[in-house]
């Protein structure tokens, strides 16, 4: 194509080509995150105050990202227009929206480890891992978010100091996630004891864990290789910009779960599935093996107790015909 005289021709595929895939995916996440917010906020009459402040914290933080990634685009490509010294800048909003992920997957990341907590009391090295691997990922996260603010330039991201900071973070982070996925896959798998309504729980619950797990710790080292092997390029951006709605995404969809399960069990069998979907099991929780040994005693007492009204029922007399209904079964006798 033919440049008009006076004209300069830029291709900026280079450097905005990351950048326009982060902000289409960030769109279209941030979509899925008000659908199950709204979800949420119509389902959680159940849950105590805390947790709903939360829930409905982290989704606003998560859509403030958005809306701070947009600001990025429209400051570089809008309001510069024809100025190429922004695009080689890291703003003050950018370096808030870093900052902000790094808070959004710490605290997502504590909520899983305080629900592997509860799994394994008796084995406090499980989620006190997580919680240092966590943290590490958090401190470096931070520290590399003040090193933007300090020195506001692309360019900066290419010194060793930052790759180092970017590879902790997430290195520490990937760990941290796979071993919630991890933890929560054994004490989940070894709390089945034959009961079909309590195994059939358990391993939709052992699926949607091993998915959501595989699922952010995959965008977890998609963006530390990537990064690692071009920290001056931006093509990293749409793994960060994946990190904070994938962490609240799936959060809030373990917890918009709950009223499936309730239906399944029939809403009066408890659980284990209670640690993640009743507020009373949260506040405090029994044992895995006692959840499992209570709902074996509630299934057998049920039985037992439709057992002998049937016995009753088939050997009193009926005063009036509506009164019992007996089963179709051509070996019982009639009521006349």
């Amino acid at each position: 194509m033919d440049v008009p005289v006076g004209t300069v021709s830029i291709d900026l595929s280079d450097s905005w080509d990351g950048l326009y895939w982060s902000f289409l995916v960030a769109t279209v996440l941030s979509g899925i995150t008000i659908v199950q917010a709204w979800i949420y906020i119509n389902n959680c009459e159940m849950d105590p105050w805390g947790l709903r402040i939360l829930v409905i914290g982290l989704i606003l933080g998560d859509l403030t990202t958005t809306g701070l990634d947009l600001h990025v685009l429209h400051f570089s490509l809008v309001e510069n227009f024809g100025n190429l010294k922004p695009l080689g800048d890291i703003t003050k909003t950018a370096a808030s929206e870093f900052l902000l992920t790094m808070v959004i997957v710490y605290i997502v990341q504590i909520f899983f480890a305080s629900r592997v907590y509860l799994f394994t009391r008796d084995q406090l090295w499980l989620p006190a891992g997580i919680m240092i691997f966590g943290t590490g990922a958090f401190v470096t996260g931070t520290m590399a978010a003040a090193d933007m603010f300090k020195h506001p330039v692309m360019a900066f991201l290419t010194t060793r100091q930052n790759e180092i900071l970017f590879g902790i973070n997430g290195g520490f982070a990937a760990i941290a996630d796979i071993g919630i996925t991890v933890s929560l896959t054994w004490t989940l798998a070894s709390a089945k004891r034959g009961v079909k309504r309590t195994d059939t729980m358990l391993q939709k619950l052992l699926l949607y864990i091993v998915s959501r797990g595989l699922l952010v710790s995959v965008t977890q080292v998609l963006f530390l290789v990537v990064f690692l092997t071009g920290p001056g390029s931006v093509h990293w951006a749409p793994f960060h910009f994946m990190a904070s709605k994938l962490y609240v995404i799936t959060m809030v969809a373990l917890l918009n779960g709950r009223h499936n399960l309730r239906d399944q069990q029939g809403g009066n069998v408890f659980s284990t599935s209670s640690l993640f979907t009743d507020s009373r099991a949260v506040r405090e929780p029994p044992p895995t093996h006692i959840l499992v040994h209570k709902t074996v005693e509630l299934t057998r007492f049920r039985d037992d107790l439709s057992n002998n009204c049937q016995t009753r029922a088939k050997s009193d007399q009926p005063r009036k015909d509506h009164d019992v209904q007996f089963p179709e079964d051509d070996k019982m006798p009639r009521a006349i």
